[in-house]
């Protein structure tokens, strides 16, 4: 009897046998801890699973439907989910919501942990279904249709900080922003249903849609800022959200000592995020940090320049001045105004042959003070590269601009100017009294000048003057029905009008 066949069946049973260990030990489950067990973390398996969030218990409620779906599938949900995509389209086309609401809630159940499903159907929801209704009540409906799945979407989804921070968004510029956004942010105030025991004063859309973007930051906080694909626009929302909230109080005529302090709010919030370091993709930057930053630069500078053997930038100033075309001198030793179309170009070309780089300065100085220069240098070169990153999201944001028109608001002389305006303007365009119109505009623009006096810049600002000249131009309107055709030799903001001769 050959027993060869025997053994090797032995081996491999054996070979199970204590490879089985090892597995069942790596895939062995994890145990929640209660009051009555302490539980255990598991396996190597399950301990992956847990530290990097990939069990479906990681990514939100488990809905029990959800899984029963999953299931009669019989393994086939990719498929199902195209035959509902496609269902859903048809609905849409045909126009029948109530039958497209079931196939989005379908979908939903079939690929619940799917982020990019759940924005994507509320967007439909929100934005274009909405627009398919002439009653604003009926695109309010549909609008916060899209609100409740976005929720809904949000409990299924607690790793993805982008549906909170697009909640956020519908609920505050969506109904802050539309041309019907009177009557949306009324409707909001109104719905018991979604607000259920908030207090009055804060269901206010902008306040609202603040707290779902400070639900996406305490998220992306818990995942360690992950999940976040543009952390400047993400975290900037929340105290966005604040202005917008001012300016709103205001434009609906709250004029007093509420919008006052909703614009200190606003500016301290403001402040605070100028403080809070962001992780961008290209390095962490702190918005506030911008004029420690210039002068860390200007320090550095100083002492390069101070390195023997001293006046080295003059110096090659004029070495490279020296070897710039006489045209190209020429051009560069007029005025601007001054220069013909030829001249200009010869000056943007000459301009940058003028450059001088650290590098340069340190190559020149003493060989005894070289090695300190060239780490003067590096330093500034860093410093220079860390400035350019700050403005470049400064601009991107406006922010100065904000941080400056947040407290100019919140002044008594602003609102006061604000008060002046909104009247004359009732006795212009309601009280049809046209002499109490011109001395209550004449009164506004004289506060409005002191407060452009105490903030200079702001004179610049092309946001801030196109707000002005929409005021002006309203004036101007007044005059020419009282016959004057010309504004007044006083009259205290020409200087804004000639900035914008084509908007007068």
């Amino acid at each position: 009897m050959n027993k060869r066949p025997f053994i090797r069946k032995i081996i491999y049973l054996a070979a199970i046998v204590v490879l089985l260990a090892p597995l069942s030990l790596m895939s062995m489950p994890a145990r929640r801890p209660n009051s009555q067990d302490a539980g255990t973390k598991g396996g190597v398996l399950a301990q992956l699973r847990e530290k990097h969030k990939l069990s479906q218990a990681n990514l939100g409620e488990i809905d029990p439907t959800s899984e029963t779906i999953k299931l009669a599938t019989l393994g086939m949900r990719g498929v199902a989910t195209y035959a509902l995509w496609n269902k859903a389209n048809e609905y849409k086309l045909k126009e029948d919501w109530t039958k497209l609401k079931a196939s989005l809630e379908q979908i939903t159940k079939l690929q619940p942990n799917f982020p990019s499903v759940w924005e994507f159907e509320a967007w439909n929801l929100a934005y274009n279904i909405s627009a398919q209704f002439d009653d604003y009540r009926d695109r309010y409906f549909w609008h916060m249709e899209g609100i409740r799945f976005l929720q809904d979407g949000i409990r299924h989804n607690e790793t993805a900080p982008r549906l909170p921070y697009y909640l956020g968004w519908i609920v505050s510029y969506k109904l802050g922003r539309a041309d019907e956004h009177l009557q949306f942010r009324r409707l909001f105030r109104e719905d018991t249903e979604f607000n259920g025991k908030r207090p009055i004063e804060e269901r206010d859309n902008w306040l609202v849609g603040r707290q779902f973007h400070l639900d996406a930051e305490a998220m992306a906080a818990r995942m360690d800022g992950g999940g976040v694909v543009n952390p400047l626009m993400f975290f900037s929302r929340s105290p966005m959200c604040l202005i917008d909230y001012a300016t709103a109080l205001e434009e609906e005529g709250v004029l007093d000592e509420k919008a006052g302090n909703a614009w200190d709010v606003a500016l301290n919030s403001w402040k605070e995020f100028g403080d809070s370091e962001l992780r961008l993709p290209e390095g962490s930057v702190r918005m506030n940090s911008y004029d420690e930053v210039r002068k860390e630069i200007e320090d550095l500078n100083k002492r390069m320049n101070e390195l023997p053997p001293g006046n080295l930038r003059v110096i090659l100033l004029e070495e490279k001045r020296a070897k710039l075309a006489d045209t190209e001198r020429a051009a560069l030793d007029k005025a601007i105004e001054t220069r013909t179309p030829d001249e200009v170009q010869l000056a943007a070309r000459a301009e940058p042959k003028l450059n001088i780089s650290s590098e340069e300065l340190a190559e020149r100085v003493d060989p005894e003070y070289r090695a300190e220069a060239k780490k003067l240098a590096s330093s500034l070169n860093e410093l220079s590269h860390d400035l350019r990153r700050i403005e470049s999201n400064r601009n991107t944001l406006n922010y100065e601009y904000w941080l400056i028109r947040s407290d100019l608001e919140r002044r008594n002389d602003t609102l006061e100017a604000r008060r002046l305006t909104n009247q004359a303007e009732r006795a212009f365009e309601i009280d049809n009294d046209l002499p109490a119109a011109q001395k209550l505009y004449d009164q506004a623009f004289a506060k409005w000048n002191n407060v452009l006096e105490e903030f200079p810049t702001m004179r610049e600002s092309p946001i801030f003057n196109e707000d002005m000249m929409v005021i002006i131009r309203k004036y101007r309107v007044l005059l020419e029905r009282l016959d004057i055709q010309e504004l007044p030799e006083n009259f205290p903001l020409h200087d804004i009008i000639n900035a914008h001769p084509a908007r007068q």
